[in-house]
C-alpha cells in the first residue's frame, strides 16, 4: 500500500470511528451532571435490573442450544444446508417490531401455543419469559455464529484422531472441543447479552412492562422511551447516559476476566 492509499484509509476509518463517539461525546456533554441523580432513581435501577436479569438469561440459552447447533453447522454437510444456514440469519433481517408480533402469535395465542402454555399455567405476555423469549430470538445467532466460526478454525484430524482413539461424539465435544473455543463461547455469550440489553421493538409488543411479584417493571429501553415521549429529550438522556456508564462497566469487568484467564492459561 502506497502513501497515499494509506492516508486515505486511515482517513476513512477516523470517520466512522468519530461517527460512533460524537454521539457519545455529546450525550455525555448533555448529561454529565445528572447521570448519577438517574442511578439513583429507585424505579430506573430496578429497569436496569431486570434488563440484566432478561438479558442473561437469554444469554444462558443462547449458549446451551447455540453450541450444539454452531458445531452441527461448522462439521457437517449436505442437502438443503443453505435453507438452515439462511433460517439462522432470519433474526437479523426482521424488524424487531414484526418478531415481537411473531412470539404473540407463537406464545401466546390461540393461533401457537398459547391455550396449552396457559392450561400450564405459563405466560409469555408482560412476563419476564416473554421478555426473554423475544430478545433471545433476536439475539441468540450471535452466539451460535461465533461459535461455528471458531469450531471451524480446529482441525478435523484432531477430532477423527479421538474418534479413532474410542472417544465418543459427546465426549470429543465436552473435553476436546468446548475447552478449546471457550473464549469463543464467551464472546458469543456476551455479543447476546449485549444485543438483548438493547432492544427495544420486540419488547414493545411482548413486555412492555414486566410483571415481578407485585411490581411491574419496564426494561431499560422502554424506560428511556417513556422518559422521551413524556418528559422530553435532555431527561431522556440523563438515563441513557446512565445505562451506557452501567454497561460499559459491566464489559470492562468482562474484559479484565477475559483477560486474566486468557494470561492464566498461558502460564
Amino acid at each position: 500500500m502506497d502513501n497515499a492509499s494509506f492516508k486515505i484509509t486511515i482517513f476513512l476509518g477516523f470517520i466512522l470511528l468519530l461517527f460512533y463517539v460524537f454521539p457519545i461525546l455529546v450525550l455525555a456533554k448533555v448529561a454529565s451532571f445528572s447521570v448519577f441523580h438517574a442511578i439513583r432513581s429507585p424505579s430506573f435501577l430496578e429497569a436496569i435490573e431486570v434488563t440484566i436479569i432478561m438479558a442473561t438469561i437469554a444469554s444462558v440459552i443462547s449458549v446451551i442450544f447455540g453450541i450444539p447447533l454452531g458445531y452441527f453447522m461448522a462439521r457437517y454437510e449436505f442437502r438443503g444446508k443453505y435453507i438452515i444456514d439462511a433460517l439462522l440469519d432470519i433474526p437479523i433481517m426482521i424488524p424487531h417490531i414484526v418478531v415481537g408480533i411473531m412470539i404473540v402469535l407463537a406464545f401466546a395465542s390461540s393461533y401457537g401455543l398459547g391455550p396449552l402454555l396457559a392450561r400450564l399455567g405459563v405466560s409469555f405476555i408482560d412476563t419476564l419469559w416473554g421478555a426473554v423469549a423475544a430478545v433471545a430470538y433476536l439475539s441468540s445467532t450471535y452466539t451460535v455464529r461465533t461459535i461455528e466460526t471458531a469450531i471451524r478454525m480446529i482441525n478435523p484430524d484432531i477430532e477423527l484422531t479421538a474418534r479413532t482413539l474410542g472417544a465418543s461424539q459427546s465426549y470429543v465435544l465436552l473435553h476436546l472441543v468446548i475447552p478449546y473455543i471457550r473464549r469463543a463461547i464467551a464472546n458469543g455469550a456476551m455479543l447476546s447479552w449485549s444485543r438483548s440489553v438493547s432492544e427495544a421493538g420486540a419488547l414493545f409488543i411482548v413486555a412492555y412492562y414486566i410483571f415481578m411479584g407485585k411490581s411491574t417493571i419496564m426494561p431499560a429501553s422502554v424506560y428511556i422511551y417513556e422518559s422521551y415521549v413524556g418528559i422530553g429529550l435532555t431527561n431522556a438522556a440523563m438515563y441513557s447516559a446512565a445505562l451506557i456508564l452501567v454497561i460499559f462497566i459491566i464489559f470492562v469487568i468482562y474484559k479484565a476476566v477475559i483477560g486474566i484467564s486468557h494470561v492464566a492459561s498461558h502460564n
